[in-house]
Order: structure tokens, then sequence, then C-alpha cells
């Protein structure tokens, strides 16, 4: 039903402390804090699913709520959102790791090029490695899964009654350490591939001094990089995909929602 004038007055504590949750997810959140998405479109989405959640959201008494008891629980709020989106762009480190390690080993490390998304540099590979996850992500529908978790907030977490906690940095930690875990088990293949190129090319440079081995042992490694790092990525998407799915668990189960990730199809055609 429409808001009055009055209504609407009284109602702005209520969008206000629902547009915070919100505006912290879409800050931290892979994809919807993407740089490619300009800034006006992710203000629009971001008032656009406040105006849906608002009607939805038992918020209490909240017409009686000052500016000062707003403002000071704007921060939590804020930070509900940003640290599901947070600990899911943990998650989707690993890429950016795996392609950092394998970068290191390619000889790639210097060829840095600028990664749009984040506005910062980053490797060849790890480009690679990062749009991959990505699509994965979203192919598998974990853009709404995170929003679907983060609206279920809302029925167990009321505005202005959250508090943080040693969940939410445990929820930060255990991300890290399963990103860091699983960005190894996919940089693993082929780092073992390129040491044993390694290796092959320093007996035949034993063997062969008048060959020059920096230059085609650059070019074969680089090739070498490129092909093993297609294989892997071929054959790790079930790797991911739980690795993802598991991140998502652990955020529902942090704030008090069922560990299973609604919305989160891990199996397409």
């Amino acid at each position: 039903m429409p808001y009055g004038i009055l209504e609407l007055n009284l109602a702005l504590p209520k969008v206000a402390l629902v547009l915070m949750r919100i505006a912290g997810l879409f800050l931290s959140a892979p994809v919807f804090s993407s740089r490619m998405i300009p800034i006006r479109v992710r203000i629009g989405l971001a008032l656009a699913l406040t105006c849906m959640v608002v009607p939805l959201v038992d918020a209490g008494d909240l017409s009686s709520v000052g500016l000062a008891q707003g403002i000071l629980g704007a921060p939590t709020e804020i930070a509900i959102g940003a640290a599901m989106g947070l600990a899911l762009a943990i998650a989707l480190g690993l890429a950016e790791l795996a392609g950092f390690l394998v970068g290191q080993q390619a000889g790639l490390a210097l060829g840095q090029v600028v990664d749009p998304t984040q506005n910062a540099q980053a490797s060849v590979i790890g480009q690679i490695y990062t749009i991959v996850v990505t699509i994965l992500f979203l192919l598998a529908g974990g853009h709404r899964a995170v929003v679907i978790a983060l609206l279920e907030t809302y029925r167990v977490i009321p505005p202005l009654s959250y508090h943080p906690g040693e969940s939410t940095v445990l929820l930060l930690v255990e991300s890290l350490s399963a990103s860091a875990m699983v960005g190894f088990r996919l940089a693993a293949p082929v780092i073992l591939a390129l040491l044993l190129v390694l290796i092959g090319l320093s007996v035949l440079s034993r063997t062969m001094p008048q060959l020059n081995i920096l230059s085609v042992g650059f070019s074969f490694k680089v090739m070498l990089a490129l092909g093993a790092t297609a294989v892997v990525l071929a054959a790790s998407g079930e790797v991911v995909i739980v690795a993802l799915g598991e991140a998502l668990s652990d955020i529902r189960e942090t704030f008090g929602l069922s560990p299973t990730p609604k919305g989160f199809n891990p199996v397409w055609h």
C-alpha cells in the first residue's frame, strides 16, 4: 500500500536501516561491488531492492528512533552486509592466489595488466583464473544465493539488534584459510608441471651448453603454463563450486540461518 506523507516520515528510519544493510553487501560482495558496474546502477539496484524488502521487514516500533540512535545503529547494519560480501570475496580470492603463484613460476609476474574490476594490476594468469571462477560463481547462482541470505537475515536479525562478535571474525578467518587451501590446490598441478620442465631444461643446458636455454626455456614455460592452466581449470570446476558452496554455508550459519545455500545450484547443463 502506498505510504502517505505522515506514514512515509515515520517509515524513514526503517527504510534507512534496511538500505544500510543492503548497501554493505553492495560495497564488498563480488560482482555487486565491481567497478565495471556504474555507481549509479549499483545505487539504483540497492534502492530498488530496499523498496521491495521494506514492506516485508518486521522492524518493530522504529518510529521513535532518533537521529543519534540511527547514526549509531547504521554501522552495525552496514557490517552485516559487508561481512557477508567480504567473506564471499575472500572465497573468490582463491583465483587470484592461484594465478599469482602460477604467474611467478612461469615468469609472467612482470607482465602485469590492469584489472578493471578492481582498478589494480594483476597478472595475465591471474586474470584468467579470476574470469573463470567468476563465471562459475554466476552459473551456479552464487549472486542469487548471497542476496537471498542477506534478505533472510531480516527475519532472524531485525534492524538495530545485531552486535558484531567473535563469530564474524571467525567467519572471515575461516574463509581466508579455505580460500588459500583451494588456491594452492588449483595452482599445484601447473607448478608441478613447470618444475618438471625446469629440471629437464637444467639437464639439457648441461648436455648442450651452446643452446640458449633462457630464450627457449622462457617461451616453452609460458606455453606450458597456459596449456596446463586450461586443463586444470577445465577439470577443477567441481572443486571451485564446492568451495563456494561451503563459503555460502558458513556465511548462513554465522548469521543464524539454515546452512543450506538457497538459490545456489552447483549442477548445470
